[in-house]
């Protein structure tokens, strides 16, 4: 979206904000990131400017979590969004993200200035269009793989089909579709690509992949009689696992001090590496434990930003922030500033 769309998507949260809570409100000005923008708000003498940020879809808290992290050290900013759900719309308040929606519905809490407005009805004309989009499992992984391994943008669709492991004609239907949203140039000359805004589409994925993919990706949660046991696990116990999370965080940062523990165990090695797990270190099967199995769904040649036994990074990154965990989130903090840093900065 251009920053004259995103200028008028935010004119029309204001009017609706003006009908249903009596706040005047305008447009001062748009950033250079075409999704950012700075505007104001009345009642009365009271005035309030805010920097505010446009997602035309927000499905998920872990979504919510995302717009917050950009957000953090900076006062006074606010989420421009076409619908919030009564439950989205309760999370933001719960984590003080001040929001308004083209529906009407919003969250401001300024000095002097309270409004809370929750459930109106958004108009359907309105709502994005929904596409195949890039929040289909299969875009998941193959967006997951360029993320991870940067120089594979300009790789053949065969190969990058391989590095996702996805089918071959399922790559120019992902890359139409980056293309179409204008995070893709492809030049036909050159035979380059280019993403536009690889921050923006790691932003995306973090905030599907917990509610389009994962799910799928489950084997099963588990109780553990000791806490540590995974401390005293034999590397190659695990030949064919990945810790992601906080055990992973642990590692790659020396932060947090890991409570939980997410592991991935490639397809084909599942249930003997489950079963060993059960025997050896007295797992036991609890729907809240603090162990958490999934299958793993990418290539081992993706690789783990050289650390052995761990997920690709976005995949860590992603768990953290799904957890909404004040400690994970800040283990992802630094996740986000160091290694996801540099290899975004490949592309």
């Amino acid at each position: 979206m251009n920053t004259q769309a995103t200028g008028n998507a935010a004119a029309m949260a204001l009017k609706a904000l003006q009908r249903a809570a009596g706040v005047d409100g305008d447009v001062e000005s748009a950033s250079d990131d075409a999704d950012e923008l700075e505007l104001v708000v009345a009642r009365g003498a009271l005035v309030q400017r805010y920097a505010a940020v446009w997602k035309p879809t927000i499905a998920s808290t872990a979504a919510l979590t995302l717009v917050r992290s950009r957000f953090e050290g900076r006062n006074a900013c606010l989420l421009i969004t076409t619908y919030l759900s009564p439950y989205l719309a309760e999370h933001c308040r719960n984590i003080g993200l001040q929001f308004i929606d083209t529906a009407g519905n919003a969250y401001l809490d300024a000095e002097g200035l309270y409004v809370y407005v929750s459930g109106a009805r958004p108009d359907t004309t309105l709502l994005p269009a929904r596409g195949r989009g890039t929040g289909n499992p299969t875009a998941l992984r193959m967006i997951l793989a360029l993320l991870s391994r940067p120089s594979l943008l300009q790789a053949t669709y065969r190969e990058i089909a391989q590095a996702s492991g996805i089918a071959l004609g399922s790559v120019g239907a992902v890359f139409k579709e980056l293309a179409a949203r204008g995070l893709l140039l492809d030049d036909a000359t050159t035979r380059q690509r280019q993403l536009t805004a690889p921050d923006r589409l790691l932003e995306e994925w973090v905030a599907n992949y917990p509610a389009m993919l994962r799910p799928r990706l489950q084997i099963g949660r588990y109780a553990a009689a000791q806490p540590d046991w995974w401390r005293t696990a034999a590397q190659a116990d695990f030949d064919n696992a990945y810790w992601s999370g906080e055990v992973a965080a642990e590692r790659m940062t020396g932060f947090p001090r890991a409570q939980t523990q997410t592991l991935y165990v490639d397809a084909e090695h599942k249930g003997r590496v489950v079963q060993h797990a059960v025997q050896t270190y007295g797992l036991r099967a609890q729907p809240d434990g603090a162990v958490e199995i999934l299958e793993a769904f990418w290539p081992a040649s993706m690789g783990n930003a050289g650390v052995a036994g761990i997920a690709p990074p976005v995949i860590v990154y992603a768990d953290l922030m799904a957890s909404l965990d004040a400690r994970n989130l800040e283990a992802a903090g630094m996740l986000r500033a160091g290694v996801l840093k540099e290899t975004l900065e490949q592309f």
